[in-house]
């Protein structure tokens, strides 16, 4: 477990999967990621949230960098990834705080010759008791003694289902040897 703080936020992070475990402000370390005695996690899906694996939860992460505000994992593939999806590939997840907000950064390099399609995606359950409302390239959650969290992204497209919020990107490729940058900021208040 890695855990990354700041003036204003706490924040833990599961090697396993590189998933969110606790996001909790200084001031009344209120977590917003706890529903009673139940501690939710945020998901990652890489390649895509609907495929067979995951390999974001398949495949160990490693920690490459660590601040006191800021941590990186990153996810490389294997063989066995390579019989299945046949591409080499790396992804970099950043969690940095900020302020009042959590960036999630995600760093998509394909060491491949051919073009490599993907998508990647971050699962946030909505706890019983919070209030979604929705904006362009933007979700807020109200609850708890009037707690909030924004999520907002310009990069990932903003939907809920089943008390699940969803930032996913489209069905992408990425050219042979090519990487590309994916963010999500939370906002705490």
């Amino acid at each position: 477990m890695q855990t990354i703080e700041n003036s204003l936020l706490q924040v833990s992070v599961d090697e396993n999967g590189a998933r969110l475990v606790n996001l909790a402000n200084q001031h009344d370390k209120f977590d917003y990621l706890k529903n009673s005695d139940k501690q939710e996690k945020v998901a990652v899906a890489f390649p895509a949230i609907d495929q067979e694996k995951n390999w974001a939860l398949d495949l160990p992460w490693t920690v490459v960098d660590k601040g006191d505000s800021r941590v990186s994992l990153t996810l490389i593939d294997t063989e066995e990834s390579y019989r299945s999806f046949p591409y080499h590939f790396e992804v970099v997840l950043t969690y940095a705080l900020e302020g009042n907000q959590l960036n999630v950064s995600f760093y998509l390099k394909n060491n491949s010759h051919k073009e490599m399609p993907f998508s990647l995606g971050l699962l946030i359950l909505v706890l019983k008791g919070w209030q979604l409302d929705k904006g362009i390239n933007q979700l807020t959650l109200t609850g708890i003694n009037n707690h909030e969290l924004k999520i907002a992204s310009t990069n990932f497209n903003l939907s809920d289902s089943d008390n699940t919020i969803i930032a996913s990107t489209d069905e992408l490729s990425l050219k042979g040897k090519n990487s590309q940058n994916f963010e999500l900021i939370l906002t705490l208040n």
